[in-house]
């Protein structure tokens, strides 16, 4: 609290006196009220502070938030994991052929004369060389907690899209991404451009994170992947796809 001065002989006298305990003179207590009244707001204002802070409509209102916060993200999870099992519509089909075009052994024949040649292929051709492979004894595809089902390849001007039906537990999971394909080096450039998994799109930039579900359709590949990367080039166009041997 403020000691009180005395305006006369300036002694300091204690906040309660109204007379100088010295010269026995008045004492001016305008200072000790104003004092008084900012203690009492302080303490009226802590008081209210406390009280909202303790209050159970206060509680109530914060978990009731935060319950609601959770029933929209589980509802969003919800919608995206059934999202991700729907099949895409339309769902791409492979036609089936009667004669598997032998492609690896094309291309090894033309690596090996080393001519200039373009081997085109139909994306039916493609299609029923891929289901082929799938369906060798030894395919990696078949490993695993997912197994492929089907493996179908759609081209377009300039890319190729590659369409995957996977099998859990009773379950079909389709899942797909498009790419724009070069050969440079020796090595086999890939730029994604779209994604799905079910009937979700995903964004190609996340997509190349997913590039590893694809991991299983390389190796099962791999002795024609090694074989595309000595070739001079690719060209896709319309349910079609050319292989330049050399230029």
């Amino acid at each position: 609290m403020t000691k009180l001065v005395c305006p006369d002989c300036r002694h300091e006298n204690e906040a309660e006196r109204i007379y100088c305990h010295n010269c026995g003179s008045r004492l001016d207590r305008s200072a000790v009220k104003k004092e008084i009244i900012a203690t009492e707001e302080s303490a009226e204002v802590t008081q209210r502070r406390l009280k909202s802070m303790f209050s159970p409509t206060r509680g109530r209102t914060k978990s009731i938030a935060v319950k609601a916060l959770k029933v929209i993200l589980g509802a969003c999870c919800l919608a995206a994991l059934i999202q991700m099992l729907l099949p895409p519509d339309p769902s791409p089909e492979t036609k089936s052929s009667s004669l598997t075009p032998m492609i690896s052994m094309d291309l090894l024949s033309a690596l090996q004369a080393r001519n200039p040649a373009r081997l085109t292929y139909s994306s039916e051709d493609v299609n029923a060389y891929l289901m082929a492979a799938l369906k060798r004894k030894d395919s990696p595809a078949k490993e695993g907690f997912f197994p492929i089902q089907r493996l179908h390849a759609q081209f377009d001007e300039g890319t190729c899209s590659l369409h995957m039906a996977r099998s859990f537990v009773g379950l079909t999971i389709s899942e797909g991404a498009t790419y724009g394909v070069d050969i440079n080096n020796g090595t086999i450039v890939a730029s994604c451009e779209s994604g799905y998994v079910g009937r979700m799109p995903i964004q190609p930039q996340l997509m190349r994170g997913l590039n590893f579900m694809f991991h299983r359709v390389w190796e099962t590949l791999d002795r024609e992947r090694k074989q595309i990367a000595k070739l001079a080039g690719l060209e896709f166009h319309p349910n079609s796809v050319t292989l330049i041997v050399v230029r």
